[in-house]
């Protein structure tokens, strides 16, 4: 083999092992041009992957930051604390927690929700009757917002929660919380906005359903 040839060579092995390496990375990766950058966003990556935690939310972290021109420090910082806040969701929600939960509640973690907050939130969610369990994303979401908009995490969990108690869907607290976020823009506490628009909800659900009578629904 001449010494060209195995130049050649090797400079198609170094190619296919470059591109290997970079279909095996999550594409939009690709997008970080630093390289420091992209290989500290793909630590937190895998480790999260590794974990079973959400990756997605910390893929979407970076590349806002780097929208946004961050440098790799404040980048870093914002990831560690959303790390962080997975982490901690996938506790208080427990291992049974899709990653869609997982992620809500780290969003909710990092807008004040407080931790007691989400354990009720999947206590009460399982101790709804097995034919009414469903995921909590919705709940958890909507707990969020409540709690951006000014309501105290206390009464916004505990709305949420009697809402849960008495089968209101998903459909319903999202409704909820579109009008307690119109009837704030117009000038209404952000605790009456929830009492009032909270109690109308409740005027339209059952009974709590016991888990006995659950039972026999076909």
């Amino acid at each position: 083999m001449n010494a060209r040839f195995g130049l050649t060579v090797r400079a198609v092995a170094v190619a296919c092992i470059v591109a290997g390496t970079a279909a095996a990375q999550e594409p939009r990766l690709l997008a970080i041009r630093d390289d420091a950058t992209r290989e500290l966003v793909r630590t937190f990556v895998e480790a999260a992957r590794g974990r079973g935690t959400p990756t997605e939310p910390l893929i979407s972290k970076a590349l806002q930051g780097v929208a946004f021109k961050a440098d790799a420090k404040r980048i870093e910082q914002a990831l560690v604390r959303l790390d962080k806040h997975l982490r901690r969701s996938r506790e208080l929600l427990g291992a049974q927690a899709t990653t869609d939960e997982v992620a809500a509640g780290a969003e909710a973690l990092g807008n004040g929700v407080p931790d007691g907050a989400l354990r009720d939130l999947r206590r009460t969610a399982d101790r709804r009757p097995a034919a009414l369990r469903r995921p909590i994303t919705v709940e958890i979401g909507v707990l969020t917002e409540l709690v951006a908009k000014g309501v105290s995490p206390g009464k916004a969990g505990e709305m949420v929660r009697q809402l849960m108690a008495r089968g209101a869907t998903g459909t319903q607290l999202t409704e909820l919380n579109a009008a307690v976020q119109q009837d704030v823009a117009l000038g209404v506490s952000p605790a009456a906005a929830l009492e009032l628009r909270g109690k109308g909800v409740m005027s339209l659900l059952p009974p709590p359903i016991s888990a006995a009578a659950a039972q026999r629904v076909p």
